[in-house]
């Protein structure tokens, strides 16, 4: 049986996410990134979150909703977004794989 990593990214991402999970979507893993901590819903449900900021390095920026920001903090980090895809697909095949 397949299985598929769905992402979520940004806010909307995340409370798509977190609806599909709640719906339970079969045979789908789960991921978000965005520039916040995660400490809401998304971590209630045991859904993998990554902060754009703090892979980056940095501890706070203002708030922003201008996607250009996170864009280039995404782009900053783009060989660790690689890794933490890979991660989580080779996961899903050892799921899969059982």
């Amino acid at each position: 049986m397949n299985k598929i990593l769905v992402i979520g990214v940004g806010g909307a991402g995340r409370k798509s996410i977190i609806r599909m999970k709640e719906e339970g979507i079969p045979n789908a893993d789960y991921i978000t990134f965005n520039g916040f901590d995660g400490l809401d819903e998304a971590n209630q449900h045991d859904i993998p979150h990554y902060n754009l900021i703090k892979m980056n390095g940095l501890e706070n920026i203002s708030y922003t909703n201008n996607p250009k920001v996170y864009a280039e903090l995404a782009k900053n980090v783009e060989d660790d977004i690689r890794k933490i895809l890979e991660y989580h697909i080779n996961e899903s095949n050892l799921i899969k794989n059982e």
